[in-house]
């Protein structure tokens, strides 16, 4: 391969970029093809965009001669590996691979890597080296304490500028030393970069230009180059996926025509807040104040709602819901499973019962799910398209074109997450005059504020962030699944059984599995009810359950009939038995920090002190050791959980990009970047506020749309 010639013009710049990564200096149809497979780098940008590991850059130190160099201090020899000798002593889960190093000088020292065996494959005899290490003498023969190993090229001395060594995310086929040889030929072939980001914000930030910003990420001159490096890379990502965002709200909203329904002084809304048997929390006054003004307005509410499992998300819908009654329109609250929309249809039955719903002279509340009878639906229908139910909850039964609505003002979608953008754009075409209405999507599961405001860029988020008074903490243990306290509590459950509580026990499987040796709804339940709590009633709940045997499992959980009820995770959300007082989680290695979070949220419901106990598939307490299950015993904080789950997990994941379109971050972390978060959201809304199609900035325009098109942040609408 040639090298390419450096670039002296933006146009030239971009070209190379855009690239084959194998038309980089160095790089073989072979090491092209690695890269592709391996790493997923196929342009030269892909190649740059593929930043070394942050924090994991190595300052290699002044070159020194071994006949020059201090004992018992740090140094850095640079050399040449003459052999290695691999040794793996007997009886020890060990391999010491020692590398005999001959300086320019030819002095000699060796350098140990413990249970490094692979370095003596990727840096075989022969290949040139700096190694940084504490100098010692052992008997005659010097050698390097805890060494550090840089891979040098041929003939290549380590100078002022190559002291700073990154190291990249790497394969065994393409060590970390390999990738940043090719990057500094990407580099060396990139000329001058035009900087897309106005000079104003710039300025306002402290940032970089962009070709400083990528030269110094690569090869920093000194490790505190590398932070305001990073800085402005970091706050690119985010500014172009807030700006796309900002974009597509601008658009929805210049062609969008909304409903004004503002809350009504002694409507029912108002009615509804003043008949509750408790003051609403401060969060909820807020939520409140927020949603008010949104509906108020002409343009459409686009906002989120979220809040900790039983901070009272469903009074504040109801209370929206009622504002567009108060205007004579009508509300959905639609609910991804029938079991949560029967769960909402019982709460805001009770929760509506002192305005009289369902009366004669009160407001009409009504179900549809596909399990509602035909003769049944065929009335319900009839009755929503002339405005006689003024309430509906439904599953996605509601989105079918049978569906019409007379005067459809208030959406509201629980748990948004489990609904397509297709889904919720069926629902807001509901409306035969082209207006579109008010919409409310809520969540149970807390999502970290950073990732929220990065996510949902482009609605308004509220957080109820306050939990109603009287609610006690639930307690939570985590065990070993043959832990001998099973015994303990089971006998514990029967006593609370006696007092008038209940129990979940949830298994991750509805039945066994020969792939999978985790626990299995049916076995635990034939278990159960048959060895360990044969007085008791034991009721089973899963989704393979037709409706029918469902709901009659889960009536007789309520009313007391079973006081053990075995489940899958199809109680995860919106059920509601405020007797239940333990949650018991087998395999819970199996679910997700949100999962369990959810699951833990099904009891704690009521005033009575409630458990969750958690069984890890560990053998014993001592090997309990589950980063997950460990912040699950350590708080009840769903925000807090969040924002964990976020570090565990990678934003990468969260964003999911088979499902959002969306690339990974690749530098950004929401979490410890928060305060780019911030800043990049409020500068892309002043700059969209300002040029909406960004004419001004025509080179910001054409990096959104290469970073995040139309079609990417058509997948990211939840509105």
């Amino acid at each position: 391969m040639t090298a390419a010639t450096p670039t002296t013009t933006s146009s030239e710049a971009q070209a190379w970029l855009d690239a084959d990564v194998a038309l980089v200096e160095g790089v073989t149809s072979r090491a092209a093809r690695t890269l592709r497979q391996a790493l997923g780098i196929a342009t030269v940008r892909d190649l740059l965009e593929h930043y070394p590991h942050q924090g994991r850059y190595r300052d290699i130190g002044e070159q020194v001669a071994l006949s020059d160099a201090p004992l018992n201090e740090p140094v850095t020899i640079v050399g040449t590996v003459a052999r290695w000798n691999v040794i793996r002593p007997r009886g020890r889960r060990l391999t010491i691979a020692k590398a005999q190093l001959v300086d320019d000088a030819g002095g000699r020292v060796e350098a140990s890597f413990f249970n490094q065996e692979w370095r003596a494959r990727q840096t075989p005899a022969g290949t040139r080296v700096a190694v940084s290490g504490t100098l010692e003498r052992f008997r005659s023969a010097l050698q390097l304490r805890n060494p550090k190993l840089v891979v040098l090229d041929e003939g290549e001395a380590p100078d002022e500028a190559d002291r700073i060594q990154p190291t990249y995310p790497a394969t065994e086929a393409l060590p970390s030393a390999r990738i940043a040889r090719y990057a500094t030929a990407a580099l060396q072939g990139l000329g001058n970069l035009a900087d897309y980001l106005p000079i104003e914000l710039r300025r306002r930030h402290g940032l970089l230009d962009l070709d400083s910003a990528l030269r110094r990420i690569h090869r920093p001159a000194g490790l505190d180059e590398v932070g305001p490096a990073r800085d402005r890379l970091v706050y690119d990502e985010l500014l172009s996926l807030q700006v796309g965002l900002q974009q597509r709200r601008y658009r929805l909203e210049c062609e969008a025509v909304g409903l004004a329904q503002p809350p009504v002084p002694g409507g029912l809304a108002a009615r509804f807040v003043a008949g509750l048997a408790f003051a609403p929390t401060g969060a909820q006054s807020r939520a409140f104040d927020g949603i008010g003004a949104d509906l108020a307005a002409a343009k459409p509410m686009h906002r989120l709602l979220q809040g900790d499992v039983g901070s009272g998300k469903t009074l504040v819908a109801a209370w929206t819901m009622l504002c567009a009654l108060d205007h004579g329109h009508q509300a959905v609250l639609m609910a991804p499973t029938e079991v949560l929309a029967e769960q909402h249809l019982r709460t805001l039955t009770a929760l509506l019962a002192p305005l009289g719903v369902n009366a004669p002279t009160g407001p009409r509340l009504e179900l549809l799910t596909g399990s509602t009878t035909r003769r049944k639906r065929r009335g319900l229908l009839a009755e929503l398209a002339v405005g006689d139910v003024g309430l509906l909850i439904g599953t996605h039964a509601v989105l079918e074109d049978v569906v019409a609505f007379d005067d459809l003002g208030v959406v509201v979608i629980d748990e948004q997450h489990r609904f397509g953008v297709e889904h919720r754009t069926r629902l807001r075409d509901k409306r035969a005059d082209q207006r579109s209405p008010d919409v409310l999507v809520m969540t149970a599961t807390p999502i970290p504020r950073s990732l929220a405001l990065t996510l949902y860029g482009d609605l308004d988020v509220t957080v109820l962030d306050e939990l109603p008074p009287g609610r006690q903490e639930v307690r939570t243990k985590v065990l070993p699944s043959a832990s001998p306290r099973r015994a303990r509590l089971y006998d514990f459950v029967r006593e609370r059984v006696a007092a008038g509580e209940r129990a979940y026990v949830v298994c991750p499987l509805v039945s066994e599995s020969e792939a999978l040796d985790v626990a299995a709804a049916e076995e635990v339940h034939r278990h159960l009810s048959g060895d360990v709590f044969a007085d008791l009633g034991v009721a089973l709940v899963h989704g393979r359950l037709s409706g029918a045997e469902r709901d009659a499992a889960m009536e007789a959980f309520r009313s007391g009939a079973a006081q053990v009820l075995v489940a899958t995770t199809v109680i995860e959300v919106g059920v509601d038995v405020p007797e239940a007082t333990i949650m018991i989680v087998e395999d819970a290695d199996r679910f997700g920090i949100s999962q369990l979070h959810q699951l833990r949220g099904r009891v704690g419901r009521g005033t009575a002190r409630s458990y969750c106990v958690l069984f890890s598939s560990a053998p014993t307490d001592d090997e309990v050791d589950s980063p997950r299950l460990a912040a699950m015993s350590a708080t009840t904080d769903g925000f807090k959980l969040a924002e964990t789950d976020l570090e565990l997990r990678g934003e990468g994941s969260l964003f999911d990009t088979r499902q959002s379109g969306l690339p990974d971050l690749k530098l950004a972390k929401l979490v410890r970047d928060f305060g780019w978060v911030v800043r990049s959201r409020e500068d892309a809304r002043e700059l969209v506020a300002g040029d909406p199609e960004l004419t001004g900035h025509p080179l910001l325009a054409a990096e959104v749309r290469r970073r995040y098109g139309d079609e990417r942040l058509a997948a990211l609408e939840t509105g």
